[in-house]
């Protein structure tokens, strides 16, 4: 299994760069009423947006690094293909509602800049309200794919679960219990029923905005046989 993470830290570090750079072009070419301000704003916008992106995945690598060299593992554990299908279809419904969620709240904060910028901004607020419905459809657009290509991904990963006492990685994704902006709130294991098979359920706290909290799961199924550890991982870790 190989750490993917570190790739997207030198993406979006990559990208920060660039738009911090856009920022002083724009402040000595171009002036501020004639669109300069606008795109000194959103690039400022979209630049620490990477920053904060960059330290995301910062986290994730370290701790896929340290459960990868096998600190605090608790259980290894690989699936069958059938068994990898069913939870990557129901992992898949699930992103997509959350998604659709995290759209709505984020799409509804460039609504009030969009409404605020025509009322108030004059001919450059219509250059910002352009740049950023570009922004929202872009949004838009990464809401609707990026379930899709996790699905498509998560087929083609190794059906495998490593579970340690700071992050686990299920299926080559990391989730670490403390980063940046993400925290685990609790583990609890769940029987088996109608046909699901027993789970471990990890339950993150994700920092959306300044004070908007998101809670979402990460369910991993547990093998046949494996139940009696799951409990004790559920009570160490919950």
């Amino acid at each position: 299994m190989k750490n993917h993470e570190w790739k997207w830290v030198y993406v979006a570090a990559g990208g920060a760069v660039v738009f911090f750079l856009l920022i002083g072009i724009a402040d000595q070419s171009m002036d501020c009423m004639s669109g300069g301000c606008a795109v000194m704003f959103v690039s400022f916008f979209l630049a620490v947006t990477l920053v904060a992106v960059a330290l995301l995945f910062w986290s994730r690598a370290r701790t896929m690094d340290a459960i990868l060299s096998g600190k605090e593992l608790l259980a290894h554990w690989t699936y069958s293909d059938e068994d990898s299908v069913t939870s990557a279809e129901r992992e898949f419904a699930e992103y997509r509602e959350a998604n659709k969620a995290l759209f709505i709240i984020v799409g509804g904060f460039f609504l009030i800049a969009i409404i605020f910028l025509l009322i108030f901004g004059g001919e450059a607020g219509v250059l910002t309200t352009f740049i950023l419905l570009g922004a929202v459809g872009i949004i838009a657009l990464v809401a609707w794919g990026a379930p899709r290509l996790v699905y498509a991904s998560s087929l083609k990963r190794s059906p495998e679960a490593c579970i340690a006492g700071n992050g686990i990685i299920y299926r080559e994704a990391v989730y670490p219990f403390r980063s940046f902006l993400n925290r685990l709130d609790g583990v609890s294991f769940r029987e088996a029923a109608q046909g699901e098979p027993s789970l471990l359920i990890f339950s993150f706290i994700q920092v959306v905005g300044l004070y908007i909290l998101r809670p979402y799961e990460v369910r991993v199924p547990v093998p046949g046989g494996e139940e009696e550890r799951a409990r004790e991982i559920a009570r160490k870790l919950g």
